[in-house]
């Protein structure tokens, strides 16, 4: 964007805890935002167990978006083995709450990652 090769505001996804990759540690989080442009619209990607919804919260808690799915991670907060991406996903939308933050509608994900209807 500063060298004029885009327009718009940038998306940037922190994938984390993945082999020979960046390790899922809940405190870089503030740091790698702070590298980052106003406007950039992030969210971490993190592959594991329990790591992943340490990560997923301070990422909730610094203002990012967060996404799960059985492709990152088959366990549960509590360690039990995921039956089913909805638990994950409902698991997740619960730490979004609890962090004080809102779920996002279809209609409000398509505005944030620029898409049409």
């Amino acid at each position: 964007k500063k060298a004029g090769m885009f327009q718009g505001d940038p998306h940037i996804s922190l994938v984390m805890g993945v082999a020979s990759g960046q390790p899922a540690k809940p405190e870089w989080v503030p740091l790698l935002k702070g590298e980052m442009l106003p406007g950039t619209h992030w969210q971490v990607i993190c592959v594991g167990r329990k790591e992943v919804w340490d990560l997923q919260r301070k990422a909730l808690e610094e203002g990012g978006n967060v996404r799960t799915g059985l492709e990152d991670t088959f366990y549960l907060p509590n360690g039990d083995r995921a039956g089913s991406n909805g638990e994950l996903v409902e698991a997740l939308a619960k730490i979004t709450r609890e962090v004080g933050r809102e779920i996002a509608t279809a209609e409000e994900a398509r505005r944030i990652l620029g898409l049409k209807r």
